[in-house]
């Protein structure tokens, strides 16, 4: 998922750049020819497609997604090659056909195929992102009405009316509100993973990383790697053994319980470490859960209930928090904060 946020932001940064270029050292040479902003669009797709497949995570149960959008990918890629073999010089009769009937023939198909990925995706979602969702398609729709007021009066930014500029700069905006959203609804909270701007001088170094089947006996194997990891790095000045046991088992037993259903199920942990924290991250492959919803095990109604007790304790030591699925925690050691343990019971 990371790496098709990744892909979609690098594409509208080409896209942006391209414009740049093409405005002040080409002489908007390329924007002016209709092929180029057809090409642009074909590659569009096959992003938001690649997009849409892995967000909020690749659904193994429904291959007939992979199928669909395999067989628009191929049309995408035969019209690209198409359009390639006719040059305007020799088939001016055939460009103008495939830019009026098969190019827009293959948009419509593209846009059914992503509204039923989003459909599709929407109908087997995750309650952990389901109140994402919503305010990410009002944001969506915010957008559009105002990209639509500003197609109605044009004169509000004139440049926008040349060289194709409404689209990339509707592109732009619909990007940045959803990431405007992203970052109120997960980052801006003590539940969920987010960095302080200091995280950047902080020069962590990854000093454990280990991915296993999640068994139990890839699990004891995986806490006797780390228990070797406290010893060598000589953790026990830092935190105390009791401590650093209730951090290991709670972390790891959570991930085999709730992302061990299946086979091929897996448990990654990496581990990093800076002049002043120790960051230990454990992601399974479990369908997560809401963090906000933990119970406190305090609570008179919980008291009986031994669940939950270990997320307890961690929230207490260390800082603790998730991802937005649910299924990555991230917990964070302060190295100068170990007296501190000691007075807590």
């Amino acid at each position: 998922m990371k790496t098709s946020f990744s892909i979609l932001a690098a594409f509208f940064c080409i896209g942006d750049l391209t414009i740049l270029s093409d405005t002040l050292f080409l002489e908007n040479q390329i924007l002016n020819q209709a092929h180029s902003i057809s090409t642009y669009l074909v590659f569009l797709s096959f992003v938001l497609l690649y997009f849409g497949l892995q967000f909020p995570t690749f659904f193994r149960n429904f291959p007939r997604l992979v199928v669909i959008c395999s067989f628009v990918l191929g049309m995408g890629i035969m019209l690209l090659f198409v359009d390639l073999g006719l040059l305007n010089e020799v088939f001016p009769q055939a460009n103008l056909i495939l830019l009026k009937y098969y190019y827009n023939t293959y948009f419509v198909l593209a846009v059914i195929t992503f509204s039923y990925l989003i459909i599709a995706k929407l109908r087997f979602n995750f309650p952990a992102i389901q109140r994402f969702m919503e305010f990410i398609y009002l944001a969506t729709f915010s957008t559009c009405v105002f990209f639509i007021i500003l197609c109605f009066f044009p004169n509000t930014i004139p440049l926008t009316t040349k060289y194709f500029l409404h689209f990339f700069l509707f592109v732009n905006l619909l990007f940045l509100s959803c990431f405007i959203v992203f970052l109120f609804h997960y980052s801006f909270t003590e539940d969920y993973l987010t960095h302080p701007f200091s995280f950047i001088f902080e020069r962590s170094n990854k000093i454990f990383e280990d991915q296993i089947l999640a068994t139990r006996t890839n699990s004891r194997l995986i806490k006797e790697n780390l228990w070797r990891l406290y010893e060598t790095r000589n953790w026990r000045n830092i935190m105390d053994s009791f401590w650093f046991q209730i951090l290991v088992d709670e972390t790891l037993d959570n991930a085999l319980e709730h992302g061990g259903k299946r086979e091929d199920d897996i448990i990654t942990v990496h581990v990093f470490e800076s002049r002043k924290y120790i960051d230990v991250y454990v992601i399974d492959s479990g369908k997560g859960f809401n963090p906000r919803l933990i119970p406190n095990p305090i609570d008179s109604d919980r008291k009986l209930v031994t669940s939950g007790r270990g997320i307890h304790i961690l929230k207490k030591l260390f800082v603790v928090r998730w991802n937005f699925l649910g299924n990555e925690v991230s917990i964070r050691v302060d190295k100068t904060k170990n007296s501190d343990w000691k007075s807590i019971t």
